[in-house]
């Protein structure tokens, strides 16, 4: 069997850390979970006042999971939202994404502050992910696939149809109202980016 290595990244709630370890699961892949590991290696340099999130060392993290791929001659899925902002040993990068208005009510389940809730809303429709992991990546490694309205089995299909290679073309996924429904201003696109 061909080794592979797989992130999947995404804002919360997209269906990430379900979808990893259930491709791991019927592949034998290892899955690396990357918040796991940086709680694990104590690789957060402050807790930010503002919203109570961990900040990462990022460069640090990067090299960890870097040597940690490398090192499993398996197949390795790694899954967090963090590995859109690094560079790591990865052969293809599955983006999920999520319309804000379902995304709103997956994390509304979970509790999440309004604020946590417009943040993550506002990342998905400003592509974020996406454009960090294309940033990071290379287009051609990234592939989008839209949870929106879909069972897992589904989601499930179509991952394992672009690992495969099966999978040819590469899909945009796009929200062109959600910008608008998110009544964005440009102080919050400034902050979302910076």
């Amino acid at each position: 069997m061909v080794r592979k290595t797989v992130l999947i990244t995404g804002v919360p709630g997209t269906g990430k850390t379900t979808l990893a370890a259930a491709l791991c699961r019927k592949s034998g892949a290892v899955l690396i979970e990357i918040n796991e590991l940086a709680e694990l290696l104590g690789l957060y340099s402050h807790t930010d006042e503002s919203d109570g999130a961990k900040v990462v060392r990022l460069p640090e993290l990067s090299r960890e999971l870097s040597a940690a791929i490398k090192s499993e001659r398996k197949s390795v899925v790694v899954e967090g939202h963090l590995g859109c902002e690094m560079k790591l040993p990865i052969q293809k990068v599955l983006v999920l994404r999520c319309d804000p208005k379902e995304l709103r009510a997956r994390l509304s389940s979970r509790n999440y502050s309004s604020e946590k809730l417009s943040q993550n809303a506002l990342s998905e429709a400003l592509d974020y992910c996406t454009v960090q992991s294309e940033k990071s990546y290379g287009a051609r490694k990234v592939w989008e696939i839209d949870t929106t309205g879909k069972t897992f089995a589904q989601v499930q299909k179509e991952a394992e149809a672009i690992i495969s290679g099966k999978k040819k073309t590469h899909a945009h996924v796009s929200f062109p109202d959600a910008l608008m429904r998110e009544a964005i201003t440009g102080e919050k696109i400034r902050k979302a980016f910076s």
